[in-house]
């Protein structure tokens, strides 16, 4: 059990479940009168959908560096010059264990999402299902990975903001009939997308020496040093787009204490990226997304 909850990166899975928290949390507040329990079915749904579809990518992921021989480097305990332990490289699961591991994570995603779909009585979302599977499996998998090609941060931009927070939002409005407002949650996409980029530019600022020789051509790879001005840029466009959405949406007075709160976390993160304590700086942004859900629930109140 140990070696799956290694490979299931668990310091990871907030980037997955947070946009749906926080796509919950905003429509339960646009909708606060008239949120029924088919809502709260919906949401849960939608949280075991991104779950599971977040382990089927870092199963796929381990499986698919490990077989390039990328993650040569990470065949022992987690270290301050390389990422946590990976399953197939290390030796501690086989090629067809982390394949039925995928596989079951797959199924399980997959069920909850069609269980969604049929709530919400909503299937074109599956097509958006169908994608998240083969941008899951392709990031680093196939003959011509995109992660490969420096297109990473753009895809989590794209699908762990874009699509996980505006699709959750948007099932969990449809199946109880309420008000969708997309340019809110178009903001908050922002947010959380950023958050997550930011997650992805860390490790990769971290890997890029080791990706290199490996042919895997990340953003970091590419710009070298020069990369690492872009990780704090990441983060103040997420806090800023949050503040909005909380100044406008609902509390203004809330800004003022979440800026507090998030700078002082931005900081003591890039404080940890610059003295090359990435599990720490990796703990610190995952961290960020429990705080943005945190506010959006204070704003409820």
């Amino acid at each position: 059990m140990r070696k799956w909850l290694l490979g299931a990166r668990l310091r990871t899975l907030p980037a997955g479940v947070c946009p749906v928290i926080g796509a919950f949390l905003l429509d339960l507040g646009l909708n606060c009168k008239t949120f029924g329990p088919m809502g709260y079915l919906e949401a849960l749904l939608c949280l075991l959908t991104a779950l599971f579809m977040q382990l089927f990518a870092n199963f796929a992921n381990d499986y698919s560096d490990g077989i390039r021989g990328s993650d040569e480097g990470r065949r022992g305990p987690e270290g301050e010059d390389r990422g946590p332990i990976r399953l197939l490289a290390s030796g501690l699961a086989k090629k067809k264990e982390l394949l039925i591991a995928c596989g079951i994570c797959g199924l399980i995603s997959a069920a909850s999402g069609i269980a969604a779909c049929a709530i919400a009585e909503d299937f074109w979302f599956l097509f958006i299902g169908l994608a998240c599977f083969l941008a899951g499996w392709f990031y680093v998998g196939g003959k011509k990975p995109y992660g490969y090609m420096a297109l990473g941060e753009i895809s989590v931009l794209t699908f762990f903001g874009f699509v996980d927070t505006m699709a959750s939002g948007y099932l969990i409005a449809q199946s109880s009939f309420l008000h969708f407002n997309s340019a809110l949650f178009a903001i908050l996409s922002i947010c959380f997308g950023l958050s997550s980029v930011s997650i992805l530019a860390v490790n990769n600022f971290r890997d890029r020496i080791e990706d290199k020789k490996h042919g895997k051509i990340t953003l970091a790879v590419w710009l070298g040093s020069s990369y690492a001005f872009f990780i704090p840029v990441f983060l103040f466009f997420s806090l800023l787009s949050l503040s909005f959405l909380l100044g406008y949406y609902r509390i203004p007075w809330l800004v003022a204490p979440y800026d507090v709160c998030d700078l002082a976390l931005i900081f003591l993160s890039c404080r940890s990226v610059a003295k090359k304590r990435w599990k720490n700086g990796m703990r610190l942004l995952s961290s960020r997304l429990l705080l943005i859900c945190l506010f959006l629930a204070i704003a409820l109140a």
